[in-house]
């Protein structure tokens, strides 16, 4: 099991197979350290090692991680094999027991997790908590201050005010437990920061949503169907992320990183298959010429070209 130093940081010693599809694992000491959303591993443990050789191997940042799991059956000859998914790579580690494999996955797993901030409730005896933020209107000349309202937060890697999404519903259910085409974690590019993050998303009736867990009850985001006008593999200068597909709405690309080439193609034509027959390709939308139409929004500008923008008092 991996335990707990003095600074309250996962750690423990772990076989890692440093160079991808070697085959060759090598002992390391690895050290979780969640303030700094780093896990980082050395040649031994530092506080036994002089300063001068206790530099760090290599580092994983935590928010890269897309997928940490049992890895046995993909390699049945490493025993207690688990691996971790990151920035398009696999790297395969091996455990010194079942007990160590399964405190790793989960400890890993709980860590790359994204949180939402809790909303400020009542604190049981009749008070509000006094540190919640507040808002103020001015009504007949008297300045009031209106306690803000914390159900709905607005997450610092999405746009704010986007026009193209509904407004988020909650089901009641857990997003894992909730009925689908498809769904699972993936890594999403965000709108502003244009940082990587991971979210678990689901494709059901209801649209293409994303929540900050599998556990989370409210979506972050929500992408009514009729909305969506293209899903495709990502042919963008992404050049360090493997695996892309984008999700096309007429005022933003959804960028969309899955652990491999098999799950790409997997939610591509997962939802390409039961989105609405009539929804327009970017890719199929063409002048009456066969010239390409890249703007979604240029749906006039080929009635235009075919003769079905033209004036109506024109023959």
């Amino acid at each position: 099991m991996p335990y707990k130093d003095k600074n309250g940081k996962f750690c423990g010693f772990l076989n890692a197979e440093e160079k991808e599809g070697s085959g060759k694992f090598l002992r390391r000491y690895f050290l979780l350290d969640e303030k700094k959303s780093r896990l980082y591993y050395y040649k031994d443990n530092p506080g036994n090692l002089h300063a001068d050789y206790s530099k760090t191997c290599g580092e994983i940042e935590i928010h890269f991680i897309s997928r940490v799991s049992d890895a046995r059956k993909l390699r049945p000859k490493v025993d207690n094999c688990f691996s971790i998914t990151y920035a398009g790579r696999t790297i395969y580690l091996e455990a010194e027991d079942g007990d160590d494999l399964e405190g790793w996955i989960k400890a890993l797993n709980d860590a790359s997790k994204i949180t939402v901030p809790v909303k400020h409730e009542d604190l049981g005896n009749g008070k509000k908590d006094s540190r919640a933020g507040f808002t103020a209107e001015i009504a007949g000349g008297v300045v009031c201050k209106i306690p803000m309202k914390y159900n709905k937060i607005q997450v610092s890697d999405e746009e704010p005010g986007s026009s193209d999404e509904s407004p988020n519903e909650s089901s009641g259910l857990s997003a894992s437990a909730m009925q689908s085409y498809i769904s699972g974690y993936c890594v999403k590019q965000g709108g502003m920061r244009k940082n990587w993050k991971r979210r678990y998303f689901v494709f059901s009736e209801s649209g293409f949503q994303y929540y900050s867990s599998d556990r989370a009850k409210e979506p972050l985001r929500t992408l009514p169907k009729t909305d969506i006008i293209d899903v495709r593999r990502s042919s963008s200068g992404h050049s360090s992320r493997d695996n892309l597909f984008e999700v096309v709405t007429a005022k933003r690309t959804f960028y969309i990183q899955c652990d491999d080439p098999a799950d790409t193609d997997k939610w591509v034509n997962m939802m390409k298959q039961n989105l609405p027959t009539t929804q327009i390709s970017l890719t199929k939308l063409t002048g009456p010429n066969g010239e390409a139409i890249e703007d979604a929004e240029s749906t006039e500008a080929a009635n235009e070209l075919s003769g079905d923008g033209s004036d109506p008092g024109v023959s």
